[in-house]
């Protein structure tokens, strides 16, 4: 059996998370149209922990960066 399709989408987006804004947000739809709520709120998790922190250390240098 292939791995958990919330791991797949994990990995993924986290590749795709600094490459194009757009399509990783294509991507994040896709993955909530196809997962079950549980693993949604997983990815979500996933999403605030990793990825929005990334984000935030490409701020340039100065810029505060916005929390929502």
């Amino acid at each position: 059996m292939g791995k958990p399709l919330i791991d797949y989408y994990k990995e993924v987006l986290s590749k795709i998370s600094f490459a194009d804004q757009a399509v990783f947000r294509k991507e994040m739809r896709k993955a909530f149209r196809r997962l079950i709520p549980e693993e949604r709120e997983a990815l979500k998790h996933w999403f605030r922990t990793s990825c929005v922190c990334k984000m935030e250390e490409q701020a340039s240098p100065g810029e505060i960066p916005a929390r929502g």
